[in-house]
């Protein structure tokens, strides 16, 4: 198996990740509407293939690594599967006792992909640290990725707001994005403090 470059399988994830963003704000909403049951079925389940794409290259990319990089890897997954986990468990706990409605739980538990592979890349940076392999210096930088998930859900945010009237789901997302820019400038910071010591 041919392992891409760093750049590229970031790249291509990246691209994924923009046409899931897409996806899910034109083509998914059109499902609430459809009456015949096999085109709801569809518009509902546009978002899938490229979160199996990403799955796809994640695999292929963990698969292709040496025993250090997949261990880095499983660190990474285990670290994102139980925020991902803890983040499901309260939604629904919070939803059930009508905290918030089932609506917003349910535009909550959409995002939980985009999350996972968020809490996975900072776990396995982490450990990738933690063993002294670096991993920031080659591909794109920590805090250009965590700008541009913050970008693509500022977009999705204003999206929502303005398009769609909805005010909780446009707020979530504005936070999670806000969340994200926090992160680009930590990063950023980080970085330009590393190198101001070299």
């Amino acid at each position: 198996m041919v392992r891409l470059s760093r750049q590229a399988h970031q790249r291509r994830i990246m691209i994924a990740m923009t046409i899931y963003v897409v996806v899910l704000l034109l083509v998914w909403p059109l499902a609430r509407s459809e009456t015949a049951l096999w085109l709801k079925a569809l518009y509902a389940l546009a978002p899938v293939p490229p979160i199996l794409y990403v799955i796809w290259l994640m695999a292929r990319w963990v698969l292709a690594s040496d025993e250090l990089e997949q261990r880095t890897h499983l660190i990474g997954l285990g670290v994102a599967a139980a925020t991902v986990s803890v983040f499901g468990i309260v939604t629904g706990f919070l939803a059930v006792a009508h905290v918030f409605t089932l609506d917003w739980a349910a535009t909550a538990l959409i995002w939980i992909f985009p999350l996972l592979i968020v809490v996975y890349s900072a776990g396995r940076a982490y450990a990738a640290r933690r063993y002294g392999s670096g991993t920031c210096d080659e591909g794109t930088p920590v805090a250009v990725r965590f700008l541009y998930v913050a970008g693509l859900l500022t977009v999705a945010a204003a999206y929502m707001y303005w398009h769609k009237g909805d005010a909780g789901s446009a707020g979530f997302a504005a936070g999670m994005g806000a969340g994200m820019l926090g992160g680009a400038l930590f990063f950023a910071v980080r970085q330009r403090l590393r190198r101001s010591d070299e």
